[in-house]
């Protein structure tokens, strides 16, 4: 006699917009490793040929501490996303700290990346002089968003 697996036994397949959700976030993660990493290499900005003088008004006397908060958060964080939103490990310790009791603490580590994005980009604005990445870098962290609040990613995370 054959047996079929029950609906519940199987595992839900991923949505098209998590998985473009995943690609996004690996994107960034790209993009701010390789952006930090030659910050923090080239501190005085002479790697990518950005003077010290658009840190004036800034904390900041050199790209060292900007280069580390962009390859640690903005680089480390969407590529450990990427890898939660996969392969979705437990962790008693951050579903007690997420402040959505009903989804999966790395649903939202993943808008939290989207927003911490769209907020370093805000501010850069407001300190470095212009440049075409901060408007795109912007639109990456609210895809991020979007894509992370799309209510079949959400369903897909939802923890009853």
């Amino acid at each position: 006699m054959a047996t079929t697996a029950s609906p519940l036994s199987v595992a839900p397949r991923r949505p098209a917009a998590l998985i473009a959700l995943i690609v996004v976030q690996l994107f960034q993660a790209i993009g701010a490793l390789g952006g930090g990493a030659t910050l923090m290499a080239s501190p005085k900005g002479g790697i990518i040929k950005m003077p010290l003088s658009n840190l004036d008004g800034s904390p900041f006397k050199d790209f060292l501490i900007p280069g580390i908060i962009l390859f640690v958060v903005l680089g480390l964080g969407p590529l450990l996303a990427s890898w939660v939103l996969i392969r979705q490990p437990r962790s008693a310790a951050l579903e007690r700290v997420n402040p959505f009791p009903h989804e999966y603490w790395g649903w939202t580590l993943s808008g939290v990346i989207g927003v911490g994005l769209v907020i370093w980009i805000a501010v850069e604005t407001l300190i470095v002089p212009y440049n075409f990445l901060q408007p795109f870098y912007a639109c990456v962290g609210i895809v991020i968003i979007v894509l992370t609040l799309l209510p079949s990613v959400r369903a897909y995370y939802y923890r009853r």
